[in-house]
């Protein structure tokens, strides 16, 4: 019987971050009875990645855990929140989110896989699990850590002798690519690395402090991954205590929540954590409150009150919702965080939702067309077209127990909620990737936009007047600087399409979008591109008289013996038809005449210049028409345009290989690149035809002649207005 296969970046399979394999290196490492030391994250500067070191004169080693203390253990008995306290790295994002971690074994395990120790099988090697983009990556590392007189100079346990935590730093930090990196964060972006889940964000102001609590009690219940911060005012606020001990800007693991009995009645509670593992709250209901005298000894032993300096601490709802402002959630399953549903929260996939997902890239003059404030490009963006086969599936319902005598605001909201039942529920994020790299931070404002689509223009790549004349029926907001930015929308039954993008154009970068709905989904690409073929229709406009006339006199004048013009006395003539913005240099003349049949040779006949110098007036009014800004030359988005009316249509990956070869490398295409441009595809499609005739035929309409190649393919047609155009 056959081995089931495991599908590759699963947690079963991850994939082996910069090919390191964990259980080969650690055998080598036991057989040859030596230590492991990673040559992919080097102890040394590079590693820290901290260009201003706050105490430069003090020497930085790089210790094993043997060698920093010695009774050193991997985990000393359970892991738990007050393992993980911050050193000297603003990291606290990072730290929390573990911190949230330790308290769902199930997920801990994930990240931190077990059976790994300091003494048993001991190689001084160690491997950790993080989610990254649709895959699960195994991250290897060796255990030596950056000391500073005798101390971790990042990440520690209270337990001194314990050192997961800070081996855990270590395997994030080579994932992102240094310490450095890991300066400054969101603490959602942890959690989403930790879990795979979907992160957000819920304002503490949207909701009445009992029903916040009662909300935030249901996510802990359901395996969320909570923490919450107080928004800085300005960048100096930052790490500025409150009178009451928090800490502005800085993030806090919410890690429990309890209700306990006092003589004003119940007190809702909540327990967080600072990373820092002291610092703490000092206003009601914290360690040394004596809100806590009146409660009974054996509540306080069963929430497992400890009144000591290790950054945790219990508060009371009320005061929560007074002195903090946001909540981060991580929703490992999609379900709503309150009851009734928000608008506002994901809702996440359990076993009944289904997910698509896509790697994706903006490239700069081609894909990456920016926000809908530049309209003309703004289509340009990448394009998915996401199918919702049926609706979400109906509660039952017993008709028996409704209310006839129902208020008609209570009819209201009851024919509301037929509608949206009748409707499919779906969640779309979108992930821009590994903008952490290079020490720094570097988030572009992203955001998607979801259109619906008419049953005329379904499979097809929309182009710049549908986006103009059509409003989004879903978005994410607002172009913001996050990682992940994300909406859970209800939209009718039928065919959408999902773009992606930056807020400013030509910005390159990659991005990851999933798709979570109900009741199944069909999330793919569109572009101008025919998956079955390339088809290319390009117009040959009627020699004008006087243009007859001057080839004539240029022959009769210039030709030798043979009555052809070299590319010299070819270009003389060319550029005494053209304006004088749009002359050729004597290359693009030589591509011309290469482009018509001249049995090798370098010039051309009567008969063949007549035409070519129609076709050059016509890609003149082209590129004068596309030249949209004046500028004299077009930028890639412009060269899609004229690409389109000179008959010529084009994927953007096709785009982007003609933009580098002829483009001037700063977005920017003169009129000569454009021709020979134009030159080389006609060229290059002529010899397909003639080449691979099985592959495609040649035809002559009414002027017009009109190549079409393709290529055999399973896949169904995209561009069907293309395909029926070259039936005609």
């Amino acid at each position: 019987m056959e081995a089931q296969q495991v599908t590759p970046g699963s947690i079963a399979n991850p994939v082996k971050f910069g090919g390191q394999d964990y259980v080969a290196l650690l055998d080598a490492c036991v057989k040859s009875g030596s230590l492991f030391s990673d040559p992919t994250f080097a102890p040394d500067q590079s590693s820290i990645g901290m260009p201003n070191d706050p105490d430069p004169k003090k020497e930085i080693k790089w210790l094993r855990p043997k060698e920093i203390s010695a009774n050193a253990v991997f985990v000393e008995d359970t892991t738990c929140t007050t393992d993980i306290c911050q050193g000297q790295l603003g990291d606290c994002w990072l730290l929390a989110a573990l911190s949230c971690l330790t308290m769902h074994p199930n997920l801990f395990v994930k990240v931190v896989p077990p059976n790994q120790s300091l003494t048993e099988s001991y190689a001084g090697i160690f491997h950790f699990m993080f989610w990254q983009y649709g895959e699960w990556v195994e991250v290897v590392v060796d255990d030596r850590l950056p000391v500073r007189e005798g101390r971790l100079l990042f990440s520690y346990s209270c337990t001194r002798n314990e050192y997961w935590s800070a081996l855990v730093e270590k395997a994030y930090a080579k994932l992102i690519g240094s310490y450095g990196s890991l300066k400054g964060g969101n603490i959602s972006e942890a959690m989403e690395d930790f879990t795979g889940g979907i992160a957000y964000s819920l304002p503490v102001s949207s909701h009445t402090p009992r029903v916040m609590w009662k909300a935030l009690s249901a996510a802990l219940s359901r395996g969320s991954l909570l923490s919450c911060f107080i928004q800085a005012s300005n960048y100096r606020e930052i790490g500025t205590v409150t009178a009451e001990g928090l800490v502005k800007g800085h993030a806090y693991a919410i890690t429990d929540t309890d209700t306990v009995k006092n003589p004003d009645g119940e007190a809702l509670l909540l327990r967080l954590r600072n990373p820092w593992g002291f610092v703490e709250y000092s206003g009601p209901w914290s360690d040394k409150s004596k809100d806590w005298d009146d409660v009974d000894a054996a509540e306080k032993k069963r929430i497992e009150l400890k009144k000591s300096e290790d950054g945790e601490f219990w508060m009371n709802v009320e005061d929560f919702t007074r002195l903090f402002d946001t909540v981060e959630l991580c929703s490992v399953n999609p379900e709503p965080i309150v009851d009734g549903e928000t608008p506002d929260s994901p809702a996440a996939p359990t076993s009944a939702w289904t997910l698509s997902s896509h790697k994706g890239s903006w490239v700069s003059g081609s894909t990456a067309g920016g926000s809908r404030s530049y309209r003309r490009s703004f289509w340009k963006n990448p394009q998915f077209q996401l199918v919702l086969a049926e609706q979400d599936k109906e509660e039952e319902d017993d008709d028996e127990d409704e209310d006839e005598e129902m208020t008609p605001e209570e009819k209201m909201v009851a024919e509301k909620q037929k509608k949206k039942a009748k409707q499919c529920t779906v969640l779309v994020e979108l992930l821009q990737k590994d903008r952490r790299k290079r020490n720094k931070i570097n988030f572009l404002h992203i955001a998607f936009h979801i259109y619906r689509v008419p049953p005329e223009l379904q499979g097809l790549c929309l182009d710049q007047s549908f986006f103009s004349n059509q409003h989004p029926v879903g978005r994410s907001g607002k172009y913001q600087p996050l990682r992940a930015v994300w909406r859970k929308v209800r939209l009718d039954p039928g065919n959408y399409v999902i773009l992606a993008s930056t807020y400013r154009p030509n910005v390159p970068a990659e991005f990851f979008l999933r798709v979570f709905s109900k009741t199944g989904n069909n999330l793919g690409t569109q572009d101008f591109t025919c998956s079955t073929g390339f088809l290319m229709v390009m117009s040959m406009p009627p020699v004008l008289p006087e243009d007859r006339k001057r080839v004539q006199k240029t022959f009769d004048e210039v030709a030798g013996p043979d009555d052809k013009l070299n590319a010299k006395e070819f270009m003389k003539l060319v550029n005494s038809v053209l304006d004088k913005d749009y002359q050729l240099p004597l290359e693009t003349c030589r591509q011309l005449i290469f482009g018509e049949e001249t049995g090798g040779r370098s010039s051309l006949t009567r008969e063949q210049t007549e035409p070519v110098l129609a076709s050059l007036r016509s890609l003149q009014s082209i590129f004068f028409k596309f030249d949209q800004d004046s500028s004299g030359t077009m930028s890639p988005f412009e060269l899609s345009l004229a690409l389109q009316a000179a008959g010529v249509q084009c994927d953007g990956h096709v785009i982007q290989l003609l933009w580098e070869r002829f483009g001037s490398g700063e977005l920017h295409l003169p009129f000569h690149g454009f021709v020979a441009c134009v030159s080389r595809l006609r060229k290059l499609f002529g010899i397909s035809t003639h080449t691979h005739k099985h592959l495609g035929v040649l035809y002559f309409v009414a002027g017009y002649d009109i190549v079409f190649v393709c290529v055999p393919s399973p896949q169904p047609c995209l561009n069907q207005r293309a395909t029926q155009r070259s039936k005609a």
